[in-house]
C-alpha cells in the first residue's frame, strides 16, 4: 500500500511569466495503434501521423518559498481541447524531496463536449527517480482548447533540513503523453513542444515570491472514482479530508459484504489523499476477479463507490 498526500497551495506568485511559443500547427507522433477502433488492423501502425493541434508545455522562471517549501509552475498552451494527461518529471537537486501538487487553472476550469462543467482527477506518484502525474476524467471532462497560455500544475519540493538552497533546478519531461480531441473517439498524443532529456530547463530558484496559505483545502469529504478501472494488478482510490475531520475508514469489501481490506483507519489531516490497493486481502493472498466495493467513513460522512478487478 501506497500513501500520497496532496498538499495545495493557492500561490500569489508576481512572476512575468515568459511566452510559450506554440502555434497551432498540427502535432506529429508515431502511430502506436494495432488495430483501428472497427477491429480492422491499423494500416499506418509504425509511421508518423499528423494527431490534431499542438499542446505546449514549459516552466515558470522561478519557484514561490514558504518556509522549507518550494513550489514550481508548470504552463500549458492548448490549441485544441485535452482530455488529460501523463507526465513524468526529473530534476536533478538532490537537495530537494518531493511534497505534493495541486492542479492550476488549465485543469480546474474544465467542462464536458456540452460545456457542463466538469472535474479531472489528478494524481502523482513519486517513483525511483521521478514524480509521475496523471489527470483524467470519467465525464468526459476536457480545458477549454483556446490557444491561450495558463496555469497547469503546482509542484512542491521541501527543501532537506540542513541543505542548502541550490541557485537553479534543471528539470525535465521524460514522459509527455496528452490525448487531444481532434480525433475523438481516439484519444491521440498531441505534445509537440517540452522541455525534454536532451534539451531541459533550468528554474532559478533565486526570484520567489510568499504563499497565501491553502485556500484550496478541500472543504467537505469526497471519495473519487478509482483509477484505472477496470484494473489488474492494482489501482488508486483518491479522496478529499476536510478541515476538522473526525476518525475515518477506507475498506474494500467483496460482493458478499465482507471487509477484505483496511487502507485507512485513523484521523487524517485536511487534503487530497491517493492510496493503492494491490488487489490483495488483509493476509496479503491475492484476491480473485470480480467486483468490489471501496468505502470511506467517518462520523460525519459514508460513500461506497464500485470497481472490477480483472486478473
Amino acid at each position: 500500500m501506497k500513501r500520497f498526500v496532496n498538499i495545495l497551495l493557492l500561490l500569489s506568485m508576481s512572476f512575468v511569466y515568459g511566452s510559450i511559443d506554440c502555434p497551432a500547427d498540427s502535432s506529429y507522433h508515431v502511430d502506436s495503434r494495432t488495430m483501428l477502433p472497427d477491429g480492422s488492423p491499423n494500416p499506418t501502425y509504425g509511421q508518423e501521423i499528423s494527431t490534431g493541434l499542438c499542446v505546449c508545455l514549459d516552466f515558470v522562471d522561478g519557484a514561490s518559498l514558504d518556509g522549507n517549501l518550494l513550489t514550481f509552475t508548470i504552463r500549458l498552451v492548448d490549441n485544441e481541447p485535452i482530455r488529460g494527461l501523463e507526465l513524468d518529471i526529473y530534476h536533478d537537486a538532490s537537495e530537494l524531496e518531493y511534497h505534493g501538487y495541486a492542479k492550476g487553472e488549465k485543469l480546474e476550469n474544465v467542462t464536458d463536449e456540452e460545456g457542463v462543467p466538469r472535474t479531472m482527477t489528478l494524481l502523482g506518484n513519486y517513483l525511483d527517480d521521478h514524480l509521475k502525474i496523471l489527470a483524467y476524467s470519467t465525464a468526459r471532462a476536457r480545458t477549454s482548447g483556446d490557444g491561450q497560455e495558463g496555469d497547469l500544475l503546482h509542484i512542491t519540493y521541501a527543501l532537506l533540513d540542513g541543505a542548502a538552497m541550490p541557485d537553479q533546478v534543471t528539470f525535465y519531461f521524460g514522459l509527455a503523453n496528452i490525448p487531444g480531441t481532434s480525433s475523438d473517439p481516439e484519444l491521440l498524443n498531441v505534445a509537440c513542444s517540452y522541455p525534454d532529456e536532451l534539451n531541459p530547463i533550468a528554474v532559478s530558484t533565486a526570484t520567489t515570491a510568499s504563499i497565501d496559505k491553502d485556500q484550496l483545502i478541500p472543504e467537505v469529504f469526497a471519495l473519487k472514482q478509482n483509477y484505472p478501472n477496470p484494473f489488474n494488478p492494482s489501482t488508486q482510490i483518491s479522496f478529499d479530508v476536510p478541515t476538522g475531520s473526525d476518525f475515518l475508514s477506507l475498506n474494500i469489501y467483496n460482493l458478499l459484504g465482507q471487509n477484505i481490506k483496511t487502507l485507512v483507519n485513523e484521523s487524517l489531516p485536511a487534503g487530497r489523499y491517493t492510496m493503492e490497493w494491490d488487489a490483495k486481502d488483509m493476509l496479503d493472498n491475492p484476491v480473485s476477479s470480480g467486483i468490489y466495493f471501496y468505502e470511506l467513513k467517518s462520523e460525519t460522512f459514508i460513500s461506497r463507490k464500485k470497481m472490477l478487478l480483472i486478473r
